[in-house]
């Protein structure tokens, strides 16, 4: 999508508060993209390849406020993201414009924004999807949510982090749409980690069930990166509780179950899936565990995300061609 008519030539220092996996690859794509950092993260190595790359960091969320005209926030939920925003709300100057990139319920986004408006700074949500492989090369989708004037300002920070940029209406439509997308996306994942379960008590294995899925219906960008979510999940694994991480990753489908009722809808197939899902993760990974060695499978040259046994001789998913 090109610059709305009328988007802001410069932009001034953008401020990046939170530096996991997400929020360290946008901000390598926001300094190859010759926007000016500042950074903050409760751990220094965090911070560290940053500076190395010409990012200021600081001790605190505060100094952000400071130095940035406009900030992004990328932590991990919504109690994270209104703690960041009360500290930042006191100090902040008018005409501050904060970006909530977390995934978050978008009742939070709307309630901050209001809380913050009266301090004449604006707040705005413009969650991504993705990964930190398209993170770093700057290819996310971008979904946001805010008023034109404030999503034309910060058009340049999206630029820089994303290829796929829509802007779906006021503040909150685009923590909607992260909650839709991540309810498809992690929905299907449980569904076809028991598919595979199917295939492999037939003695089907999952290449050639990729191989089948993506030339019929069952074709999805789960499919045609399989193995992606086995990997980062397994890395997040190393040093950390196994149950956290499981946790953590069924946390988008508890959003979209609480966003659901929250408007009164009954949902249960999302509830059972943010209910089950931990469990299935166990077990995907007991069994990968039981392997006698973890399959490497090869990344698409241009997305760096897995490749399922059909685009392998390519080197690339047919998307990315």
């Amino acid at each position: 999508m090109d610059e709305p008519d009328g988007a802001a030539a410069g932009i001034g220092a953008i401020g990046v508060i939170g530096l996991g996996d997400m929020g360290a690859a946008m901000a390598r794509s926001m300094i190859a993209a010759g926007l000016r950092l500042v950074v903050h993260d409760i751990r220094a190595e965090a911070m560290a390849p940053l500076v190395e790359l010409g990012a200021t960091a600081v001790g605190s969320i505060t100094a952000v406020a400071e130095q940035a005209d406009v900030i992004s926030i990328v932590v991990l939920d919504d109690g994270q993201v209104r703690h960041v925003v009360e500290a930042l709300a006191p100090v902040a100057h008018p005409g501050t414009t904060l970006i909530v990139h977390s995934t978050v319920q978008p009742s939070t986004v709307v309630e901050l924004a209001g809380d913050v408006a009266e301090r004449g700074i604006d707040l705005i949500d413009a969650t991504v999807s993705g990964g930190a492989e398209k993170g770093a090369l700057g290819t996310l989708t971008v979904m946001i949510g805010g008023p034109d004037e404030v999503v034309r300002r910060c058009w340049p920070v999206f630029e820089a982090v994303g290829s796929e940029l829509f802007h779906l209406g006021p503040v909150g439509a685009g923590a909607t749409a992260k909650v839709v997308n991540n309810l498809l996306s992690l929905g299907s994942y449980a569904l076809q980690l028991e598919a595979m379960q199917i295939a492999a008590a037939y003695g089907i294995d999952e290449d050639a069930v990729t191989t089948v899925v993506t030339a019929s219906q069952g074709d999805s960008r789960g499919i045609r990166t399989w193995g992606r979510m086995d990997r980062i999940r397994r890395g997040r694994r190393e040093g950390r509780d196994a149950a956290a991480v499981y946790e953590q990753i069924s946390k988008d489908l508890r959003t979209a179950a609480k966003v659901g009722g929250a408007l009164g809808l009954v949902l249960p197939i999302t509830a059972s899936a943010a209910a089950l899902l931990p469990s299935k993760l166990a077990e995907r990974d007991r069994a990968l565990d039981a392997l006698a060695a973890e399959r490497r499978i090869p990344r698409c040259d241009a997305c760096r995300q897995e490749l399922a046994a059909p685009f392998r001789a390519a080197g690339r998913h047919p998307e990315c061609m």
